[in-house]
Formats: structure tokens, sequence, C-alpha cells
């Protein structure tokens, strides 16, 4: 069997507003991070991945209990994803496995509105995700490649956590996270790609010492990252990437907390709807390295923090292959 281990660089600039869910979903979700050729695949081989992601926020937005508004966070995570395709044909497929291993880097400067310390985080190892996936083609859609896959993923709450932080690295919670990717090559220059998740959390209990007593579940939510590019050489190609989520469903709140506190907590509920749309590109240095970057704007979110900057990234060998398809 061919082993292949490739590098792919990919960087994705966010300005304005953002981050793109609620307070209480995860942090590690999936928001822009692939959209360029994102159903394709190099073939069967053993691939590293690696993602970064820089959020910068300066307000939260709609706090209803008594917090500032003003807050200077600054969260790094870079992702190290390991994937293995195998060469073994199943369903017309090829099985594989992605684990993904967070490291989390949490600066937050905020206080109260009586100026004693507000939020506060920790850095840390995040949440580990595992998924089991299936990828097919390219198979031949009107004389043009398709290509397509799914994959189960799971993220473990084995990151680090302690609820005398506000902002952690894990969420001390489990996560799924299905989704189906498609890229379609339109004609040998023109591709569209989208990526479709969806996503529950189990229930955090007594999450925080800010809601002492009080377990939090975040609302079921589908989300998904869509993208459009033309070839202008043979080496690059420009167009357009955004996601969208909706989250369908309320946060919930319970547990052995007193009733105005819960009350207090039951507040910072809501149900999430964020678009984004943006220019992109995607460079192929060479067969091995890639480079890829979007700029994305959005509305302004109904809750949560409101950044200005937000920066990610990806790496796995790329689409040599899958370029002059």
């Amino acid at each position: 069997m061919k082993k292949l281990i490739g590098l792919v660089l990919a960087l994705t600039l966010i300005c304005f507003t953002a981050p793109a869910h609620a307070y209480w979903q995860p942090l590690g979700i999936n928001l822009g991070f692939t959209n360029f050729l994102d159903g394709a695949s190099p073939g069967p081989g053993l691939y590293w991945t690696q993602y970064y992601q820089l959020i910068h926020a300066t307000e939260l937005k709609d706090v209803p209990f008594p917090l500032s508004d003003d807050v200077e966070l600054d969260v790094f995570v870079n992702l190290h994803q390991f994937i293995y395709q195998s060469d073994v044909k199943f369903l017309g497929g090829n099985p594989g496995l992605d684990v993904i291993i967070p490291l989390v880097d949490i600066d937050v400067e905020h206080q109260l509105l009586d100026g004693s310390p507000g939020l506060n985080g920790q850095d840390g190892v995040g949440d580990i995700l595992i998924g089991p996936f299936m990828q097919w083609g390219p198979h031949m859609i009107f004389n043009r490649p398709f290509f397509q896959r799914i994959e189960l993923q799971v993220t473990a709450p084995t990151g680090e956590n302690s609820r005398h932080k506000v902002l952690n690295p894990g969420a001390d919670v489990w996560t799924i996270n299905p989704y189906y990717a498609f890229t379609y090559f339109i004609t040998p220059k023109l591709t569209t790609s989208c990526r479709i998740h969806y996503l529950w959390s189990s229930e955090n209990r007594d999450a925080t010492e800010l809601f002492p007593g009080v377990d939090i579940q975040a609302g079921q939510a589908i989300h998904l990252n869509y993208a459009l590019a033309y070839a202008v050489t043979d080496t690059l190609r420009l167009g357009v990437a955004g996601y969208y989520l909706n989250q369908f469903e309320k946060d919930d709140f319970d547990g052995d907390a007193p009733p105005p506190l819960v009350s207090v907590a039951e507040g910072l509920e809501d149900k999430e709807e964020v678009f984004s749309i943006g220019p992109g590109l995607v460079w192929h240095i060479n067969k091995d390295l890639t480079f890829m970057g979007a700029m994305n704007w959005k509305p302004t979110p109904k809750a949560g923090p409101k950044a200005f900057a937000r920066l990610s990234g990806s790496s796995g060998n790329s689409g040599d292959r899958n370029r002059k398809r």
C-alpha cells in the first residue's frame, strides 16, 4: 500500500464580527476551517494535518448579569489532525479514521462592574476528536468528477477543564458531530464544495463557578461550510467561501442551584443563527504544499462575544491530483 505523508497549510482570516456561536456551544466547532476542495481526497495513505485559529474579541453581547461588556479576549487554537485512509474497498469507497488533538492558549482580561476580576481562563490540551469515515470518488456526474465523504465525528471530554475557570480548552461534554461533504468539478476549472454538520452536546454538570450548581446543555444545531472556486492558472484558484450555523434548539439549564441563579443563567440561552461569506483563494505551491485563504463578513451574532479578527488554518496532503481534474 502506498504510504503518503503530506502537508497542506491553510489560513482563513475572518474580520469584523465573529465568532459564530452562542455562549454555551463548544469552542472547537468547524466554522470555516474546511471549505475549498473539502470533499476530495488525495487517496489512500497516512496524513498529518494542522489547523490554526486565532480569535480576538473586544465585547460581550447581551450579557444579562452584572458583568462588564468590555473584554480583551485572545484565543489561539492549534489542531493536530491525523488521517488514515485505507486502500481497501468497502461499499464502493475507502474507509478511514480521523483523529484531532487540539492545543489551546487563552488570554482574557475582564472585570465585573465593581472592578473586581471577572472572566478567567486557562491553557492546555483540548478535547480529542475521533471520526471513522468513508470516502468515495471520483465518480462521474455529467462527465465531471464528483467526490464525497461521510464521517461520524465524536469529541470526548479529555481536555483541560476546571469549574474554577470560565474559559477552558476542554468543554467537559461529549459531542456528536457527523457530517457529509462533497466536491464537484463543474468544469475542469470551476469547483464547488460543501460540508454539512449536525451537532449534539451532552450536559455539563455544575459547569462553572459563575453559576454554581447549574447544569448546562447547549442546544442542538446544524452548521455547514461552502466554497466555489475558479482556476485562473494551473496553481491558483480564486473564489468565495463561508459558513452557516443554525442552533434550532434552546440551551437547557437545571440542577441543584437556587432558582434565582438558574433564572440568571437561563438569561443567556438563545437560538443562534450566523451566516458568513467572502473572497478566498487556493494556491497549490507544489504537490505536497497548498495555501488556502478566505476573508469572511457576517452580521453581528445575537449572543456571545463579538470579535473583529479570527485566523484559522489546516494541514494534510492536498490536491495536486485534484487541481488538474
